[in-house]
């Protein structure tokens, strides 16, 4: 398990902040490669290498660049990874979703080697 983080980016996928009422402590979020396109990374102001996603498999956000190289190593590598909601603290825009990562264990609660 990774240190903890946040999800990075809430605002700017399709869900945006408004329909967060699913969300709760201890959630499980699958996470994806983002695929390396140009076109993806210059419509972002900030890089990250891994999406968050919902149960349902739409992009909810994505890791904070910092922490999703690290991450991305491990998903090349054939790694499953899954973050898990830790908190959720109101804000005045947005709720900050704090996360934990999780590699080798699939959102189903198994690790695989």
């Amino acid at each position: 398990m990774f240190d903890a983080t946040y999800l990075a980016g809430l605002g700017d996928t399709a869900l945006g902040h408004s329909s967060l009422d699913w969300l709760r402590v201890g959630t499980c979020l699958p996470l994806r490669r983002v695929p390396r396109t140009l076109g993806r990374c210059q419509v972002r102001t900030w890089h990250s290498k891994v999406e968050v996603q919902t149960p349902d498999g739409r992009a909810l956000g994505y890791l904070p660049s910092y922490d999703s190289e690290a991450v991305a190593e491990a998903i090349d590598a054939g790694m499953p990874a899954m973050a898990r909601v830790t908190a959720l603290v109101p804000s005045q825009h947005r709720p900050r979703v704090h996360l934990a990562i999780e590699v080798g264990r699939t959102t189903d609660g198994n690790y695989r080697a």
